[in-house]
């Protein structure tokens, strides 16, 4: 088997409060997106020249003008996102990077894509009709790293 072309690398930020719950944002309703009106993490496209770190703290600036003071690497994961016709399925690759945050700083972002922000405990965002599935798969990873990846 050979391995996949990656059609897009992107960086997601694991945005965490002190008290365990995630930022995420509600993702516009435009045609054009894909996962439309679905909670996921803030984040986008590693541009060229960047590395994943770079691009997630551009990514928090220009979103929310939110200056991450450290981004660690937590997971990366690469998908294959199996489209229908007439789209091409794709293979993504998806770094995921933890950034802490105070629930007082959500207050103070300006938020310039999405249709909405909120904080999600881990069970709650689970219990959302609409999530972009791997988004929800790294939140609950993080959150349950402790019992999940012992050592």
């Amino acid at each position: 088997m050979t391995e996949p072309k990656i059609g897009r690398w992107a960086a997601a930020a694991l945005m965490v409060t002190e008290d365990g719950r995630y930022l995420m944002q509600l993702r516009d309703d435009r045609p054009e997106l894909d996962f439309r009106a679905h909670w996921a993490c803030f984040g986008g496209t590693v541009d060229p020249g960047e590395d994943g770190a770079a691009a997630i703290r551009r990514e928090l600036q220009e979103e929310l003008e939110f200056r991450a003071a450290d981004v660690a690497l937590f997971t990366e994961l690469t998908i294959l996102l199996p489209f229908a016709h007439p789209r091409t399925p794709r293979h993504d690759r998806l770094c995921f990077y933890t950034v802490s945050i105070e629930a007082a700083a959500v207050r103070r972002m300006v938020q310039h894509e999405g249709a909405d922000r909120r904080l999600f405990r881990p069970e709650a965002l689970a219990a959302e009709a609409r999530v972009a599935p791997w988004d929800l798969c790294a939140v609950l990873m993080h959150a349950r790293r402790r019992g999940l990846f012992r050592g």
